[in-house]
């Protein structure tokens, strides 16, 4: 590992489903936060005069944000179990 863990290491190499499983209330709220804030932005962004699209371009800018919220959610994860965030239920459990 590159940088060293200030916290305890519960896994130095979590998997994919690990970390997925790994997520907790708050991993969840920045998903569904992001995947909100990005709907008015889709939404604006596609509504111009003429054109008809302020409904596709708020579906996919909801996408956006769903992906970068699973991303941002998923680093979290993957930071408490290799002990580069606080991870105090992580180091509890240790794996």
């Amino acid at each position: 590992m590159a940088i060293p863990a200030s916290y305890p290491v519960a896994d130095p190499a979590p998997g994919f489903w690990k970390a997925v499983g790994n997520f907790d209330v708050n991993d969840y709220l920045k998903m569904t936060g992001l995947t909100a804030i990005s709907l008015p932005f889709g939404y604006a962004a596609g509504n111009t005069p003429g054109a008809r699209i302020a409904g596709p371009s708020m579906y996919v800018a909801g996408m956006i944000g769903l992906f970068g919220g699973f991303c941002l959610a998923y680093q979290s994860s993957t930071g408490r179990l290799m002990g580069l965030i606080p991870n105090e239920k992580e180091a509890s459990v240790k794996r």
